[in-house]
């Protein structure tokens, strides 16, 4: 059976700020935060396996699974009111669904990671970035359910917290073309999975690179990724073979269309077609209706039997026994059809014959 997994990957918001800030510690746990707002509908959170060995499940391809995250939340940041963007304090990724892990990250260092940073203005390709995020963390955790990751505050000497408007992106990329290459195992158990991403800032309100005012209100908010699919599959139209569409894809007519090739069975209807030369078949009794012909060839014979009567007649049927009985002889010989032609001749050179006798004895 095939089981469907949503994965609740969860971003969180800190925990007690001002003690973590004061003691320069990341949070010791992740916990899924009350009262977060879902914004999946109004920003778009798409996550990529690259290869296709990296949906493979763990048991086949341990601690060799990359990934890649690309997130944008424009409209997103209008319904939180961060239309001037955020500073972000935290990110959390937790990857687990029913309490079971099914992205494992423990393998993981910061040089597995290939990109992190900001796309200003959505406008580069890939996972190129205008603002590297990795020089921005204070403090990043790789677990066996995800990773927790603190940014710098305005506290901190080295660097300033990282800024993002709301029309700019988010993009990373773990595993391959990193320094340290592929890290990730995915859970030993085939399914679809979605990721869900939860971030906490403080919304800007006064100018760009300039520290918000006491005021400014922090903000919490979570999106959903699209669907990924974690099997011994070579390409998506594979897993969905396997695993079936993912939920609420309205996919179903993919594996009903594979069942439906029914299209031999036109195929099968072309055959009577190539048996329709039955009908060139009736044509050959036309053709034996020469037969015929041969019964008027028997036609044309039966004058010359007539003929011979008339001749036994005329030779003279009192003393011509002799010319009679081979007359008669003759007649009984016509049935034979291929005769008949010669037979009218010596028919008629016996007729001649016994005048002749007869003129003889006369004289």
């Amino acid at each position: 059976m095939r089981r469907v997994h949503q994965v609740s990957v969860t971003l969180m918001t800190t925990l007690l700020v001002t003690s973590l800030v004061a003691a320069g510690a990341a949070p010791a746990s992740a916990a899924h935060p009350e009262g977060v707002d879902d914004v999946t509908d109004s920003s778009n959170f798409t996550v990529n396996l690259p290869s296709a060995t990296d949906h493979y499940p763990g048991d086949q391809n341990q601690q060799n699974g990359s990934i890649e995250y690309f997130v944008i939340g424009q409209d997103a940041f209008a319904e939180q009111g961060a239309d001037d963007g955020l500073y972000f304090n935290w990110i959390i990724v937790h990857a687990e669904y029913e309490g079971v892990d099914w992205i494992d990250y423990s393998a993981c260092t910061t040089d597995n990671t290939e990109a992190f940073g900001i796309d200003r203005g959505n406008n580069d390709s890939g996972t190129q970035y205008d603002v590297d995020l990795v020089a921005r963390q204070k403090q990043v955790q790789f677990r066996d359910n995800g990773i927790v990751i603190e940014f710098l505050n305005w506290e901190d000497i080295s660097n300033d917290p990282p800024y993002m408007a709301a029309e700019d992106a988010v993009v990373a990329a773990q595993g391959a073309g990193s320094a340290a290459g592929p890290c990730l195992t995915m859970t030993d158990e085939p399914g679809w999975y979605q990721i869900t991403a939860f971030a906490n800032g403080t919304v800007n309100d006064n100018a760009r690179d300039e520290q918000p005012s006491e005021s400014a209100e922090e903000i919490s908010f979570e999106l959903s990724s699209n669907y990924i699919y974690v099997c011994e599959c070579d390409s998506r139209q594979e897993a969905e073979e396997e695993l079936g569409p993912p939920p609420g894809s309205g996919e179903t007519p993919t594996p009903s269309s594979g069942d439906d090739t029914p299209t031999p069975t036109p195929t099968r209807t072309a055959t009577p077609n190539d048996d329709t030369p039955t009908p060139t078949r009736t044509e050959v009794p036309e053709e034996e209706t020469t037969t015929p012909t041969r019964t008027q060839a028997a036609n044309d014979d039966t004058p010359t039997a007539t003929a011979q009567p008339q001749n036994n007649q005329g030779g003279g049927g009192n003393g011509g026994n002799g010319g009679g009985g081979g007359g008669g002889a003759a007649v009984n010989d016509t049935p034979t059809p291929g005769e008949g032609p010669g037979f009218g001749a010596v028919a008629a050179l016996v007729a001649l014959l016994a005048s002749g006798l007869l003129s003889l004895r006369r004289r």
